[in-house]
């Protein structure tokens, strides 16, 4: 079949009609279209379809999880009419990392014996390159078909140049797709769930107007019934709205063994169409689950009781230094229900918490405050893991009683001083005396008592002025491997970093020093970027990084005495065909508040 792109072609096979901006040459999408023609419904109004997301690898680059293959599996024994998975097919990275693990994906699911349909997401397609591949491999990047009395229709989230929303001549061709359908129930399907905050659920509504709303006025009066999307790993019910259903499906990568009501945990949707009737279940391999298991209200009413019903303020300790205070923790009952319970502490070695226990009750509409004595042994002392604290909150409106197990929020201050002068990024750190380093002392991945700093260590320090934000990494490592660029830099050497909510990378790869941007403001996610000044200087065992971020780019924080941001630093480290390593500034990732860094003029 002849490549089309940009053009519109219907081919009927056996009553099923299918739409299509682009096609290739042996395309994965075309071949299932055809064998779906082969099995029309028994009843024209009732069958069942499967959806899935995200099964790629988060381990190594050609590689499919036994997860996926059990999954394929039990479609063969259900069999649904065909498959739709959500995007992320495979772990990506540059152009020239991708075709074997294309090659991987595509014998995995020639053991599917149902239709299986892929949706594009930002691990398949980054670029130009990669977006090449998929219409080589896969077929189209946006495309509809029709089964029984319904219409599918697959939306492009990874447009080139159309970040956090899909281009116009894009909801030009949907706009034609649901004024020209005759079916009785649309569906749509896409990768990024425009319709939600990625963050907090309570911001939906936010990003509803500004990422969904001209979508949802477009499907307005046509018989939409659900909107099927991944990319946050997990499930979430978000329930109707204008009656259209909105569903994150992206349950087939491994998630382990966290609660259900969570969302977090392996999984597909068997959904099951009677007429203009839509339901579905949530299936875990060997088992069956209800569709409400993880809903809006629930996983909102989980992170209300665990971060803001039952909380205790920050501690912010300058860096280095002791710490001995009370400490407060304080339950909130919004209920008509009065309860009690008891906050007991975890402690770890070189920690004292007085009492190590408490028993409360709480007033109906009412609060209670808990003093408790925190101390650190000695400055050196201060440091992860800290006490936890838990509690069983026994009042909730959407399920049973949550348990809540929170860490004590432990957030070391340092300072960055304004630039005295002139900063050259050129790796070499001359104008850097004045900044205090931070140590990074977190080590990971190394087998008991054999972790040896001479092998990996490293500190970091800031700097700013009214125009950037300057970071400097020097890290002590016996061997620098980098085989990749671009968005996997990550499986090998390089520097994963947080500043506030922008996710950052870089590192020495064969292409050069590369930054990477994870996520930002405004900006496209999962790219190489252009506009951060880095240098990167490697000699005698060490790599220094020295880079400079404008000031748009660190947005919402404001270049002036006084402000601050939260600040995470990973350093990856993997010798050739050996183990990776890491070492942290603070070990828990972007889910604990990392260090503060504040921003001061220097003293006259």
């Amino acid at each position: 079949m002849k490549a089309l792109r940009f053009l519109f072609f219907e081919a009927a096979l056996f009553g099923i009609v299918f739409a299509a901006a682009s096609a290739a040459e042996s395309p994965a999408i075309p071949k299932a279209l055809e064998r779906l023609g082969t099995v029309p419904p028994v009843a024209g109004t009732s069958f069942d379809f499967v959806v899935t997301g995200d099964t790629q690898s988060n381990r190594q680059l050609v590689f499919q999880t036994d997860l996926f293959k059990q999954m394929i599996r039990e479609w063969n024994s259900l069999k649904p009419a065909f498959v739709v998975e959500v995007g992320d097919l495979v772990l990506g990275g540059s152009a020239d990392n991708v075709p074997p693990q294309w090659d991987l994906f595509q014998q995995t699911i020639a053991e599917c014996q149902v239709p299986y349909f892929p949706v594009p997401g930002n691990h398949d397609i980054s670029d130009a390159l990669s977006e090449q591949l998929w219409q080589e491999r896969m077929g189209p990047t946006r495309y509809a078909f029709s089964y029984g009395n319904s219409r599918f229709i697959v939306l492009d989230s990874e447009e080139v140049d159309a970040p956090d929303r899909l281009s116009g001549a894009q909801v030009a061709w949907l706009k034609q797709e649901l004024e020209n359908s005759t079916a009785s129930n649309i569906f749509l399907f896409l990768h990024q769930p425009y319709f939600t905050s990625y963050r907090d659920p309570r911001q939906m509504e936010e990003n509803w107007e500004q990422r969904w709303k001209y979508l949802a006025d477009l499907m307005r009066g046509h018989p939409v019934r659900a909107v099927f999307a991944g990319h946050l790993h997990g499930y979430q019910d978000f329930g109707m709205r204008e009656g259209v259903h909105y569903v994150i499906a992206a349950g087939g990568a491994s998630l382990g063994n966290q609660p259900e009501e969570t969302g977090r945990f392996s999984h597909y949707l068997l959904v099951h169409v009677r007429g203009e009737e839509v339901t579905w279940s949530v299936v875990k391999p060997g088992s069956v689950l209800p569709s409400n298991v993880a809903t809006l209200e629930r996983t909102a009413e989980v992170i209300d009781i665990k971060h803001r019903l039952v909380s205790c303020d920050e501690v912010a300790v300058p860096h280095g230094q002791p710490l001995d205070r009370e400490i407060t923790i304080r339950v909130e009952n919004p209920f008509e229900k009065a309860f009690a319970s008891s906050v007991a502490w975890e402690v770890p070695a070189g920690w004292n918490v007085e009492p190590l226990s408490r028993e409360y009750s709480v007033a109906a509409n009412g609060h209670v405050e808990l003093a408790f004595h925190v101390r650190a042994e000695s400055p050196e002392a201060v440091r992860f893991p800290v006490p936890v604290f838990k509690t069983h909150y026994a009042n909730a409106r959407f399920g049973p009683a949550v348990e809540v197990s929170t860490a004590l929020p432990l957030v070391p201050v340092a300072e960055a001083l304004r630039v005295p002068g002139e900063i050259r990024v050129d790796g070499l750190l001359d104008e850097w005396k004045g900044a205090v380093p931070m140590a990074m002392t977190y080590p990971s991945g190394f087998k008991a008592g054999q972790y040896d700093p001479a092998d990996l260590s490293g500190q970091c320090r800031a700097l700013w002025d009214e125009a950037h934000l300057y970071l400097a990494f020097e890290i002590t490592d016996n061997g620098h491997f980098q085989p990749y660029a671009g968005d996997i830099v990550w499986l090998n050497d390089a520097i994963e970093f947080g500043i506030d909510h922008w996710a950052w990378g870089v590192s020495l790869t064969q292409a050069g020093p590369e930054v990477f941007l994870y996520k930002g403001e405004g900006m496209s996610a999962e790219t190489v970027n252009k506009d951060v000044s880095l240098a990167v200087v490697r000699e005698s065992g060490r790599t220094v990084y020295e880079a400079a971020f404008p000031a748009a780019l660190v947005k919402p924080l404001v270049l002036e005495a006084g402000s601050s941001f939260q600040f995470h630093v990973l350093v990856a480290d993997r010798e050739e065909g050996g183990d990776k390593h890491e070492l942290a500034l603070t070990p828990g990732g972007d889910s604990v508040a990392g260090v503060r860094i504040l921003l001061k003029k220097p003293e006259s």
